[in-house]
């Protein structure tokens, strides 16, 4: 899915003003005036790709209140918040709720692009760390109870010998499925091993 920026706030100048500027850098922009309008619109936001822009104070449905909730309901899309009328306290509130940046209005259009194209990059590499965590955890699923129980050890630094007296095994079978499981994470060293499996949950 192509990465969109997603515009809520109530003003109809502002929304057409930073779409027309969005679209010089050549990135789609949705703008919405209300949380109402873009949640009825979007009903899986945890699905979308991109980044939001959001005023903080718009009538029904406030901004700061979608942020709040906004990882709550699984949404992964950085969100940029906007507010004619900025405070520290609520500046605070916002970084506290997850908030990618904070920008006041009238907004510096250079600052806009910086921050918006920072905000695209950031999901790129979040979605590509999920990918990866997701088919590591799909080649772990592929390994046997007594090889995961091997690669246990393995994370705890036992030699073959300590684990086969751990697993009341023979060194000889420890090491086939040492090797079993080296091969069905395609990998060909203890060092790569811990680096790439040592911090998933479940591998310690």
């Amino acid at each position: 899915m192509a990465q969109r920026i997603y515009l809520i706030d109530d003003d109809e100048a502002i929304r057409f003003s930073l779409t027309a500027l969005l679209a010089t850098m050549g990135w789609e922009t949705l703008s919405f005036e209300s949380v109402h309008s873009f949640q009825a619109s979007h009903p899986d936001q945890a699905a979308l790709n991109g980044c939001l822009l959001l005023d903080i104070r718009m009538p029904g449905k406030s901004g700061i209140t979608l942020l709040e909730n906004w990882e709550q309901m699984g949404c992964t899309l950085p969100v940029i918040m906007m507010t004619g009328h900025g405070s520290i306290d609520l500046c605070r509130r916002a970084f506290k709720n997850g908030a990618f940046e904070f920008l006041t209005k009238p907004i510096d259009a250079d600052l806009l692009i910086e921050t918006v194209s920072a905000a695209l990059e950031q999901q790129k590499q979040n979605q590509q760390q999920r990918k990866n965590q997701a088919e590591l955890q799909a080649k772990l699923a592929t390994l046997s109870a007594r090889e995961q129980e091997v690669m246990v050890l393995i994370m705890q630094g036992k030699s073959n010998k300590e684990m086969a007296r751990d697993l009341s095994l023979s060194p000889r079978t420890v090491e086939a499925h040492r090797a079993s499981l080296f091969a069905r994470l395609e990998i060909n060293s203890l060092a790569k091993l811990i680096k790439i499996y040592g911090g998933l949950k479940g591998t310690t």
